[in-house]
């Protein structure tokens, strides 16, 4: 970590203070229509080096989960004009707390209700997240078979976002490559994982180790220069925040390995076969 340990000591310190705020807003205006609420992710697990967590590019996942017979918001009109105005409670409440941040953490608020009925969904294991709300139901373990199947169904869908990439990125400039990297950052993350499920005894486990220690697994199952272009991924975008996303060139590297990332790893899950 050395000459950046002082941007990730502060980037924990935005994190923690993002994650609290959060907690605070939903306790204040929902808490008697969430079932619970968590955190999970990257910005929660610990972080060996910088490419476990990179500002703006990394998010910070919440979850929430309504009770079954209720909702936050009455309907249409009241949940945009709710949504906005916590939008701007969260940003707000962020830079009078912490006057002398890093960044605004990029937060992702994820309802289960939408999810829930999903049968591809796997819910995280109790000691893999950050309880903030309420308790954490009991839910069914899925089979090794079972999280390896999903997760090679998720990589390979992927192969219809690599093939809109060209007509993507052709006429992109400036801040526009920002949103291609928006586009690709929630993909990037979990496509080595779902590559190193296919022949791990135990898939979930995966889930749980941090980017610096992925890389060492890659390594060591041969997949070195997937390794290598995650690595790289994730350097470059510190160099993209550091630079305040004013670098076209440092942009289309990140998207170049993103593609390279995803790429790679389809063809190696073509390899394990089915």
């Amino acid at each position: 970590m050395s000459d950046f340990s002082h941007y990730m000591i502060q980037a924990r310190k935005d994190v923690d203070s993002c994650i609290s705020i959060w907690t605070s807003i939903f306790e204040e205006n929902y808490i008697d229509k969430i079932e619970f609420m968590y955190s999970k992710g990257s910005a929660t697990k610990k972080w060996d080096s910088l490419i476990d967590y990179v500002p703006i590019m990394s998010d910070v996942d919440i979850h929430i989960k309504e009770h079954e017979d209720s909702s936050l918001f009455a309907n249409l009109s009241d949940a945009f004009i709710s949504s906005i105005g916590i939008s701007q409670t969260y940003e707000d409440l962020f830079i009078e707390k912490n006057p002398a941040h890093l960044h605004i953490p990029r937060t992702q608020i994820v309802n289960l209700k939408d999810l829930e009925n999903s049968v591809s969904i796997i819910f995280p294991k109790p000691e893999t997240v950050n309880i903030l709300l309420g308790k954490y139901p009991k839910y069914e373990t899925k089979t090794a078979d079972f999280v390896r199947r999903v997760d090679r169904f998720r990589l390979m869908e992927e192969e219809d976002f690599l093939a809109s990439l060209p007509k993507s990125v052709i006429d992109r400039t400036g801040i526009d490559l920002w949103t291609l990297i928006r586009r690709m950052v929630w993909r990037v993350s979990p496509s080595p994982i779902r590559l190193l499920t296919q022949t791990h005894d135990e898939p979930m486990d995966l889930w749980n180790f941090n980017r610096t220690e992925l890389v060492a697994i890659l390594e060591e199952k041969g997949y070195e220069q997937i390794a290598e272009n995650y690595k790289d991924y994730y350097y470059e975008g510190w160099l993209v925040f550091l630079d305040e996303f004013s670098d076209s060139v440092s942009m289309r590297r990140v998207i170049s390995l993103g593609f390279e990332i995803i790429n790679d790893c389809i063809e190696e899950m073509k390899k394990i076969g089915i």
